[in-house]
């Protein structure tokens, strides 16, 4: 009778290796799939899409077009992205810096709000992100800052690598942050940016591997600017990502020029939905308190002329 047993449970043995060694073990499959033009850009020119989650386009106006882009990254982390891609060929779209209340002043209000003080009879406000880091306690912002042809700081630290200028002649590009005090009388706006992410269509390489929520921006040699978001610091949401990363992405949807703006809490992405009704919606989840609109020093702000 035990020599049956021992029989059995040899051969019980024998089949559970046997199952656990031929039996084909389970791996899923990751595949990048485009729906979008700007989705197939970074698929095919970088390495940070293991699977597209979200990937959609839609216009707020003749001019402007809003792209959002949720994946999981090649490194197995949640993203979720938003870039504006603003036609700055038609001369009734532009960009202009904000403040609080619109005054010619240093504060801090979330951009929401910033951008209901800016409406006025002249054009239309369509959306916008926020502009350089700033002292939290203040308001004062870490570099140059022009608003309506005002001056209102001329100095600046080394992050402060590069600006976001509109010229007298509406004309918008960025420039680096040495040149500005050559050229400022000819500035109507001015927003600082931290560090070069891509310059002469070339990846600028970083040394902070920090990964953060980010905000960026950029221009393309077709005169377009980008105004991008990625949310980060929620691990189930989206991740952020590092200036290396932040300047691929850029780049990959055609920046040949990017800087880094202040991002963490301060990210935010925001949309005029409804045109006229002028109640402007957040896209993305900024990182406090559970997606609480931070009150920020200043932003840019695209407007449409009426």
């Amino acid at each position: 009778m035990k020599a049956i047993k021992f029989l059995l449970f040899t051969l019980f043995i024998s089949l559970q290796v046997s199952c656990q060694t031929t039996s084909d073990d389970n791996y899923t499959t990751y595949k990048a799939v485009a729906k979008t033009d700007r989705a197939k850009q970074l698929i095919e020119n970088t390495n940070l899409v293991a699977q597209v989650f979200k990937d959609s386009t839609y216009t707020l106006t003749e001019g402007v077009v809003v792209h959002e882009f949720d994946y999981l990254s090649q490194k197995g982390l949640a993203m979720k992205t938003f870039v504006y891609d603003i036609d700055l060929n038609r001369p009734d779209v532009s960009v202009v810096a904000s403040l609080p209340d619109n005054q010619p002043k240093f504060a801090m209000q979330p951009m929401t709000a910033q951008a209901t003080a800016l409406l006025n009879t002249k054009f239309d406000v369509i959306g916008g992100v926020n502009g350089d880091f700033y002292d939290m306690t203040t308001g004062v912002p870490r570099g140059v800052f022009v608003f309506n042809g005002m001056v209102l700081k001329d100095t600046y630290i080394d992050r402060n690598e590069g600006f976001l200028a509109v010229d007298k002649n509406n004309k918008v590009y960025l420039q680096d942050i040495k040149l500005f005090k050559e050229n400022k009388d000819n500035y109507q706006h001015v927003v600082s940016g931290g560090v070069w992410l891509v310059k002469d269509a070339e990846l600028v390489k970083q040394s902070d591997e920090a990964v953060h929520p980010r905000t960026a921006i950029g221009t393309t040699k077709d005169n377009h600017l980008l105004l991008m978001v990625v949310d980060g610091r929620n691990y189930t949401w989206s991740n952020g990502m590092d200036y290396t990363d932040l300047g691929v992405f850029m780049k990959a949807i055609g920046a040949e020029q990017a800087l880094n703006f202040d991002g963490g809490g301060s990210s935010t992405f925001f949309i005029n939905p409804n045109g006229n009704a002028n109640e402007f919606l957040i896209r993305n989840l900024p990182a406090d308190n559970g997606g609480k609109e931070r009150a920020v020093a200043n932003g840019v702000i695209i407007t449409k002329a009426k």
